[in-house]
């Protein structure tokens, strides 16, 4: 995705920990995204209930944003618990003097653990003006009531919500929780209406809204549009509610970071959307498609089999003179490429990509003229042991190249026998990065 992307959360902070801003902090990370703070209140919490609220003075919020802003390049903002009216006021000035775009507000009203109030009727008009300036807006069934004075008991008083919202400036607005018998519903509404439900789980979801919100907002930082992004979170949620900790005597809890490798595969999987992308953007990159296709790989890091590595179902074909993909990119999607990739793991663990295109002589000087290493392996000289196994050719070949050249080579050739056509691998950090390599070399 190219760089460090940061995110500012800003809202209270927990002393469980799984809430508020450390549980925005948590979040912004399982998708790859930098959180900056800004805290506006501090609650004494635990798992069964809210001891205390003390917002912090206007001044402290004020000089904080500044401090964030004044400093760093933010891509979006997740707002939660604002505290109190002088809050709310500053918040709405700082972020619309300062045209911030991709703005996440979560008018955080109750706590889940007690239900008890946190926010006065002046801080709720507050509120409502963040509500205006804001990508999305994501209040509970209560927090929807309050806000638009719309009892929300159906999906239908939910849109009807969503649509006083979205009249007041609002880009997008989910509803959450809107229990209909057994189920519960988040219920969007932007250009139309798109609606996720899930069984009522037992034992609570403590801290599940502020994570909901802070990963539509990373969803957005990351580039997803909106439904995507609504659907990305939908099964982020998913994860989490299904994997809850105790770590009190009260509700459960969600834990953003309960599987690393599962934010890893979701990076990857993005990393390789974004690159695809990018090949069929590039009309001219047709005439590089080998016979076989081309795909392009990226694995998860200390990836162990075929697997962990992502590719294109189907690979990337030339369609009446342009790349297209063929299928969804999926992990296990390659064999032969994740293979190469896996086995320049074992030499070079940050070489966790590769794309193959179709070997010319014009290819190899471009790629030499780029400073890329180059090297190389005649298919012909693979022992008979390697040549009676399925889909070893390719792994034995990388080895002989990386030994062959006494260095981690950039890409790696071999010019081909009878039945097997000529064919280059780039290798690389991440699709992306390979993917712009590729759409850089000679064509025709």
């Amino acid at each position: 995705m190219g760089g460090v992307k940061v995110g500012l959360a800003i809202g209270g902070s927990s002393t469980t920990g799984a809430a508020g801003v450390e549980a925005d902090v948590k979040t912004f990370a399982a998708f790859g995204v930098h959180s900056a703070v800004v805290i506006t209140t501090i609650a004494s919490q635990n798992t069964k209930g809210v001891q205390q609220v003390f917002p912090l003075p206007f001044q402290v919020v004020a000089q904080q944003i500044d401090s964030v802003f004044s400093d760093m390049k933010v891509e979006g903002v997740k707002v939660g618990l604002v505290g109190n009216e002088r809050n709310a006021r500053i918040i709405f000035e700082e972020l619309k003097r300062r045209r911030v775009g991709n703005v996440v507000f979560d008018p955080v009203m109750s706590a889940q653990s007690d239900g008890s109030l946190l926010v006065d009727e002046e801080t709720v008009e507050g509120m409502r003006r963040i509500a205006g300036i804001s990508k999305a807006v994501t209040p509970n069934a209560f927090e929807a009531e309050k806000l638009t004075g719309v009892k929300v008991k159906s999906i239908r008083d939910a849109e009807k919500a969503a649509e006083i919202l979205k009249s007041g400036g609002a880009e997008a607005v989910v509803v959450k929780g809107v229990r209909v018998g057994r189920m519960v519903f988040d219920v969007m509404l932007h250009y139309e209406l798109l609606i996720a439900g899930r069984r009522v789980v037992p034992g609570g979801t403590h801290g599940g809204g502020c994570c909901f919100s802070s990963a539509l907002a990373a969803c957005l930082i990351n580039g997803l549009g909106v439904e995507d992004s609504f659907e990305e979170t939908e099964k982020f949620m998913d994860s989490l509610i299904g994997k809850r900790i105790r770590i009190g005597r009260g509700i459960k809890a969600v834990n953003p970071l309960h599987d690393v490798e599962d934010s890893e595969r979701w990076k990857v999987i993005q990393n390789l959307k974004q690159a695809v992308e990018e090949i069929e953007n590039c009309r001219e990159f047709s005439s590089l498609i080998p016979e076989v296709g081309t795909n392009i790989v990226y694995a998860i890091p200390k990836a162990k089999g075929v697997g962990d590595v992502a590719g294109v179902v189907g690979r990337i074909r030339n369609a009446m003179g342009k790349p297209k993909s063929l299928g969804r990119v999926e992990f296990g999607a390659s064999s032969h490429l994740a293979r190469a990739v896996l086995k320049m793991m074992e030499f070079e663990p940050s070489r966790r990509a590769a794309v193959n295109v179709k070997l010319s002589e014009g290819v190899i000087k471009k790629i030499k003229r780029m400073g890329l290493v180059v090297s190389s392996y005649e298919r012909g000289k693979q022992p008979s042991e390697v040549k009676r196994k399925e889909g070893m050719t390719i792994p034995w070949g990388v080895e002989f190249a990386v030994r062959k050249k006494g260095k981690i080579p950039d890409a790696v050739y071999h010019e081909g026998e009878f039945g097997k056509e000529p064919s280059l691998i780039i290798f690389g950090k991440d699709a992306v990065s390979v993917a712009r390599i590729a759409v850089k070399l000679p064509k025709g």
